[in-house]
């Protein structure tokens, strides 16, 4: 290992080594903070070494310094994942074996188990004279086990690597330090084509997509398809084209990358995504459902992590809802989330239309299957979902079902914010206000339960009209966004209904937040409100200056009031805005039908306008 000021991420990598290592060579190459002290606390032997703008110098030092039979390189900002301990073991028994190419795991943005794309790098190799690194920045092994014509073996070891984050890039300031190093090393070797591309992927990584375009379309032209990275450097050209909006160009790089490579997944996504931008629905759903029919090739591509699986067909169950096949996307969400039930996109979509279809033996199936892979976030989800429904004793029961670590976690107020949801629900608010009232401090609650508190009391002072003005002059009268639309969900969740009607009447100035009560998912709460609140809501809003979206929001909400023709209204005027957009005139058709109902004396129930609700988030 080679470090440089990483006392915040050295002991994640060390002691993920600690246990097997039978020695660990840090070389620092100018470290000011506590990484040398670190790296001796776990038993290093400490190198220092004079930076030279040279990778493989710094490396080959470490190298030199090892006694050990294998070689396993780690960065600061990388771990060996423990549950592929066992598979090392085997790995380095192998005889035959001088060098495997790992499978590295590169998180990236905000820290998300499925924010990450995969490739392979070769990384653990026999301690052998002539083994060494080449090249001052990318450092490489590969080049001298080819001179010995080795070539390493594809392994499932795991490196998970944490240095794409954007805390990470931010302090380390790595495009503009890797920019200025490829541009010293390519002054040196002007056909080194793989620094090339390292120099075009710090464009890419650094926003500068007219130059990393320009890197990239020089090497498209001059390599062989056999180039180790050329398929990544096709799909890397491919998504910069659709970015510039040249979808013709990257469909037709697509299309060419797939003729070369016909199990790349992430190709196949691509070109599912390109369709589906081009209204070529059928086509669409083919490359998806391609993709995840594929086992690709072990270690040849670098590809987004969920890639033919659960993020493919979290893609084909929203196509499918574009086409309004509800049972169809329920069938491709319920694929991802057997793969990989913390995927989140999934998880609420699913979780929505699950509820709003009221397929509860479905829900508890799931949920019981899922539930040792379940987080703590999920749960809670979970049974605020069921609230929302009034499905009570289920939200009771699966509160039960979740795992003691996981109700360890929470915080024990979030705990028992589910039970005065269900007590609010069903009468027994002065109670429930009773023991919020009896916290000690509010800093013990979250925004939700101190919420809570302020919607009960300002349900309950009903009588009392200076005590609701003060309320809310108190608590919302300048609220954010964010805020306000909270106490709004806290109202309609605890049924405090004459409590949400009186403060959009009185909330003044934190009233232009109003258009998010007409958006997926707080529009679902809405339509189960009872009458007068969905009319205090609409009463409110400025029709004019509401988006498409909102403003067929609208219109469903008159449809749910039973009144036409105001519906109608609301409707047309979207179809005049959006005509290709099929939503409108699919609610319009709801309107009449309901119409026609009504006058039979069979009017619909509101859960037929809350399914149409749920096209809008489609």
């Amino acid at each position: 290992m080679i470090v440089k000021d990483e006392e915040g991420l050295l002991p994640r990598s060390l002691t993920s080594v600690a246990g097997i290592a039978s020695e660990i060579i840090v070389v620092d190459t100018g470290s000011t903070d506590r990484s040398a002290a670190i790296a001796r606390e776990f038993g290093a032997s400490v190198y220092t070494h004079e930076w030279e703008d040279d990778f493989s110098k710094a490396r080959n030092q470490a190298l030199d310094a090892a006694s050990g039979d294998w070689i396993l390189v780690l960065d600061a900002d990388e771990e060996l994942a423990p549950e592929c301990l066992p598979l090392l073991s085997e790995s380095l028994c192998r005889s035959d074996a001088f060098a495997y190419a790992l499978h590295f795991v590169n998180y990236y943005g905000q820290l998300t188990e499925y924010l990450s794309f995969t490739d392979s790098c070769c990384r653990l190799f026999r301690n052998l004279p002539d083994l060494r690194y080449s090249g001052k920045i990318h450092e490489d092994i590969v080049p001298s086990l080819l001179k010995r014509h080795w070539t390493p073996i594809p392994s499932r070891i795991t490196i998970r690597h944490y240095g794409y984050l954007e805390d990470r890039v931010r302090q380390k300031r790595k495009p503009q330090r890797n920019t200025a190093l490829l541009a010293k090393a390519i002054a040196e070797n002007p056909g080194d084509s793989r620094l090339q591309y390292a120099l075009g992927t710090e464009y890419l990584h650094a926003e500068q997509y007219t130059e990393a375009m320009g890197v990239f379309f020089l090497l498209l032209k001059s390599l062989e398809p056999s180039c180790g990275f050329y398929p990544d450097l096709l799909l890397k050209t491919a998504l910069l084209l659709r970015v510039q909006g040249a979808n013709d160009e990257a469909l037709r790089l697509v299309k060419e990358g797939l003729r070369l490579f016909p199990d790349f997944t992430d190709l196949w996504d691509l070109l599912g995504d390109l369709c589906v931008e081009r209204t070529e629905y059928s086509l669409a759903r083919k490359a998806y459902e391609h993709s995840l029919s594929l086992t690709p090739r072990s270690g040849l591509y670098a590809s987004q992590t969920g890639s033919g699986s659960f993020a493919t067909a979290h893609r084909l169950g929203q196509l499918q809802e574009k086409l309004l096949n509800r049972v169809e996307a329920l069938r491709s969400y319920r694929q991802a989330l057997d793969t990989f039930p913390r995927y989140e996109p999934t998880w609420r979509r699913w979780l929505e239309l699950t509820a709003a279809e009221g397929r509860w033996a479905e829900l508890l199936y799931c949920l019981r299957s899922w539930q040792a892979e379940l987080t703590p976030q999920q749960w809670t989800e979970a049974v605020r979902g069921l609230l929302q429904y009034n499905e009570l004793l289920l939200a009771q029961r699966i509160r039960e079902w979740a795992p003691k670590p996981v109700l360890a976690s929470l915080n024990p107020l979030s705990l028992r914010l589910s039970q005065w949801l269900i007590r609010c629900k069903q009468g027994d608010k002065a109670g429930v206000l009773a023991e919020l009232q009896g916290l000690n401090e509010p800093k013990e609650g979250t925004l939700d339960i101190e919420l809570l508190r302020w919607a009960i009391q300002f349900e309950l002072s009903a009588a009392k009209e200076d005590d609701r003005q003060e309320l809310v002059r108190d608590e919302s009268a300048a609220a954010d966004e964010r805020t306000f639309l909270t106490a709004c969900t806290v109202f309609l969740e605890a049924a405090c209904w004459d409590g949400l009607a009186c403060y959009l009447r009185q909330s003044g100035g934190a009233l232009r937040h109003l258009p998010g009560l007409l958006r997926p998912p707080l529009l679902q709460l809405v339509l189960q409100s009872p009458d007068f609140v969905i009319q205090a809501i609409l009463s409110r809003c400025d029709r004019d200056r509401l988006s498409p979206q909102e403003l067929c929001a609208y219109g469903l909400l008159f449809g749910a009031l039973r009144r036409w023709m105001e519906a109608a209204g609301a409707l047309r005027q979207v179809q005049d805005r959006l005509p290709d957009w099929p939503l409108p005139r699919l609610i319009l058709a709801q309107a009449y039908r309901s119409l026609a109902f009504e006058r039979l004396g069979q009017p619909l129930e509101k859960a037929e306008w809350l399914k149409l609700s749920l096209w809008l988030s489609a």
